[in-house]
């Protein structure tokens, strides 16, 4: 053997050595279960606080996801309304029409599911944070309700979506 070769440690090399037991005072042994049940406890303490922001970041995504839905189908509900609104009279009967009417109703009803709410009715109080004012008429009273809807706002699980587009007036 050349003196820049050493020995491999191996199993058979430590086979007949005696093993060698370090003697710990009792200080250091409660020392050593200290340190070993703080570290557990962190590690506890981190897990849980990593499965409390998945969790969070899970329903976040979610969130996000139906937003970007909703978001993206807005203006195929506002054509649907408005095709609903504006039909000639003389095929208001017709099946097709009222078929259209039942995938609005139908939408509509599958929305809300998710948490999809209209806002913006005439007759309601006007309030700037669910409400853009397009226009105002004027009036006797002093309180500010909607008298036409322009465009429907939506809020998704309490927050604003879109805000409803109105027509102020004075009661």
């Amino acid at each position: 053997m050349s003196d820049q070769e050493q020995p491999i440690n191996t199993e058979e090399n430590n086979v007949n050595k005696p093993i060698k037991q370090k003697k710990f005072k009792k200080n250091n042994n409660q020392k050593i279960i200290q340190e070993l049940t703080d570290d557990i406890k962190r590690i506890q303490a981190e897990y849980i606080n990593y499965k409390r922001r998945s969790e969070e970041e899970k329903q976040r995504a979610v969130a996000l996801g139906k937003e970007q839905a909703v978001s993206v189908l807005l203006p195929i509900i506002d054509n649907l309304e408005r095709a609903i609104v504006h039909q000639p009279k003389d095929i208001a009967d017709h099946a097709w029409v009222k078929g259209v009417a039942g995938v609005e109703k139908q939408l509509n009803s599958q929305l809300q599911g998710i948490g999809l709410v209209k806002i913006g009715v005439v007759g309601d109080e006007f309030n700037p944070d669910l409400h853009n004012a397009v226009s105002m008429q004027e009036g006797d009273g002093d309180k500010e309700v909607i008298t036409a809807v322009l465009q429907s706002g939506f809020m998704l699980d309490g927050k604003v979506v879109r805000h409803a587009m109105v027509q102020v007036g004075k009661q």
